[in-house]
């Protein structure tokens, strides 16, 4: 009776918003639910959050509770949050395609998952894209395009430990009435191989949550129906992303991992293996230890679902069946396996500019500009010389010079190309063109104009 009204329970989630379920690390599918806070309530799952000034815009509505399983993470793995109008994908879809608007992905350290708060200081954001006056596209239509699936590379730079991982779109279909709509919820993940530093976060870039944004910041109040966006802001704190050169030794996670001992799992919890039995006793009793778990799976069962909880409670009647025909060995051996939502699409790459307008911190305590945006003299403030007619001389031949032997290059890791870093674009996930700027990505700025054929590729449009 319990998985008949879970389900029907699941199945009337609304399906007019959207709902970050499911999360991903280098394209493999962690589980619907597995590592991610969301909502308990499955009828207001994906709905906005409210307030801005609540403890809500951390990691969602119930976004301060943990659960069991943390997912680990390299640094400079691709990170994959999937967005579900239908959380338990009943229903394709990830959000309305009015709910046009940017998007954006926080961190915040944690030094105990179980106990910290989500809610108060500590976040910073590392990759956001808004929109793009070059396709006319916001992020959201980019997530819409790509079924959902909202794709970000965790830093390199970033030290060993415990992390929440928030995605945000914010919709802004009613913002100019007052009604900015965001969506968020987080993953815990570790961190396993980063550099040996502690994490210090520049006050510029270091936000709490709530308190990082004002009700009246233009981002928020923006109408989305006034024309082209050109000088769009997207809210909240600068990309930061912390740089290091070296990583540290391999920490081992001791809290949070997935236990060898589970045979099964759905959403963050796990079935063990039942007691053996020999004889008409032990058999029933084995039978009800599956069934209690059966019990725990269900009431553990994340809006997203409980397919696994079918898959166990199939288990239990086939014990029950078996002690029934008189066969007291047993149990007989766990065959099912985990079930998985299908995956709407490709895994996208990373996308968005997040080197625009942001600093970077260099590793060595010295923060610069990483600016890729091309400039004009009026930009800069710069004066334009008058022409000056020179004298016409006959070129003087030098000798020809023996090039230099070209270090080998390797692919970026954090976005950055060029000679002075010895990395190339061509296979990195921020795209293969290198900017004049030495900056990876795919759009017109990165493949043209100035574009280092060396260090990537160089397109014509």
């Amino acid at each position: 009776m319990k998985s008949v009204i879970t389900i029907l329970g699941l199945a009337s989630v609304s399906s007019a918003h959207t709902l970050f379920t499911t999360f991903f690390v280098d394209g493999e599918n962690q589980g619907d639910g597995t590592c991610v806070r969301m909502p308990k309530d499955g009828a207001t799952s994906n709905a906005p959050i409210y307030p801005l000034t609540g403890d809500d815009m951390a990691c969602g509505r119930d976004g301060e509770v943990p659960v069991p399983f943390i997912c680990p993470a390299a640094g400079g793995s691709t990170l994959t949050f999937e967005f579900r109008e239908s959380p338990n994908a009943a229903k394709p879809g990830s959000i309305d395609e009015s709910h046009q608007g940017p998007c954006s992905v926080y961190l915040k350290k944690v030094d105990d998952m179980f106990s910290d708060s989500a809610a108060g200081d500590g976040w910073f954001k590392i990759w956001e894209d808004g929109y793009d006056a070059d396709t006319g596209k916001w992020c959201v239509d980019t997530l819409i395009e790509n079924n959902g699936l909202l794709s970000v590379n965790l830093p390199t730079g970033l030290p060993s430990g415990y992390y929440l991982a928030r995605p945000e779109l914010l919709a802004l279909h009613q913002a100019y009435r007052g009604d900015p709509q965001f969506y968020q919820s987080c993953a815990q993940i570790f961190i396993e191989n980063g550099p040996e530093t502690e994490l210090a976060i520049p006050s510029e870039y270091a936000v709490s949550i709530p308190g990082y944004i004002e009700a009246d910041h233009p981002g928020l109040t923006f109408n989305l129906y006034s024309g082209p966006p050109t000088d769009y802001k997207i809210p909240g704190p600068p990309v930061y992303i912390p740089v290091s050169s070296s990583s540290g030794k391999t920490q081992i996670q001791s809290e949070g991992a997935i236990p060898d001992s589970c045979i099964l799992k759905n959403g963050n919890w796990c079935a063990k293996p039942v007691p053996t039995s020999s004889d008409v006793e032990s058999c029933w009793d084995s039978v009800d230890d599956c069934w209690t778990q059966s019990e725990q799976c269900w009431d553990s069962a994340p809006v997203s679902g409980g397919a696994g909880c079918e898959v166990w409670a199939d288990y239990c009647t086939s014990l029950g069946a078996a002690c029934k025909a008189g066969d007291y060995n047993g149990p007989a051996k766990f065959t099912g396996k985990e079930v998985f939502a299908p995956v709407p699409g490709a895994i996208p790459d990373s996308y968005g500019n997040v080197f625009e307008k942001t600093k970077v911190n260099t590793g060595n305590g010295k923060v610069v500009e990483d600016e890729d945006k091309e400039t004009t003299p009026s930009e800069t403030g710069d004066v334009e010389e008058p022409a000056v007619s020179e004298p016409v001389l006959e070129p003087v031949p030098e000798p020809e010079q023996p090039e230099p032997e070209q270090p080998e290059l390797v692919v970026s890791k954090d976005g950055r190309c060029g000679g002075e870093t010895g990395q190339t674009c061509v296979g990195s996930s921020f795209g293969d063109c290198c900017s004049k700027k030495g900056r990876c990505g795919r759009k017109t700025r990165h493949c043209t104009c100035g574009c280092q054929s060396d260090f990537g590729e160089c397109r014509q449009y």
